[in-house]
């Protein structure tokens, strides 16, 4: 809304005042008018038409440009890229956390405990650990 504003504002009053204003100027002085028609003919097609033109046209780019910027960009791209990292930290840190470190930690303990050695810990470690924890919980977060 913002820039939106801000640039309609300004191409409007580009458009509508210094570049009609000074059309005006150059036309009606070149072509003998005095102080009184210039300002006439400014007011009327300067103001008047300038200020549709710059309004119009100010509202458009204004829209437009608020719009892409707005909405296009900051809405739709940040938020996705904001929310694709946000998800894949998240998702990756917390599947590494879980499917790893504490299902690792758990299967290790409990393989070794109940008399296992490092083959059947190895083999139960890859087989519930990764595939299952790891692997599920990281694509599930």
């Amino acid at each position: 809304w913002l820039i939106s504003w801000l640039v309609g504002w300004l191409v409007g009053w580009l458009v509508g005042w210094l570049v009609v204003n000074c059309l005006i100027f150059c036309l009606v002085w070149w072509f003998g008018g005095g102080w009184l028609a210039y300002w006439v003919v400014n007011f009327l097609v300067g103001w008047l038409v300038g200020w549709l033109v710059g309004w119009l046209v100010g509202w458009l780019v204004g829209w437009l440009v608020g719009w892409l910027v707005g909405w296009l960009v900051v809405g739709w791209v940040l938020t996705w890229l904001i929310s694709w990292l946000v998800g894949w930290l998240v998702g990756w840190l917390v599947g590494w956390l879980v499917g790893w470190l504490v299902v690792n930690c758990l299967i290790f303990c409990l393989v070794w405990w109940f008399g296992g050695g490092w083959l059947a810990y190895w083999v139960v470690n890859f087989l519930v650990g990764w595939l299952v924890f790891g692997q599920l919980i990281n694509f599930l977060v």
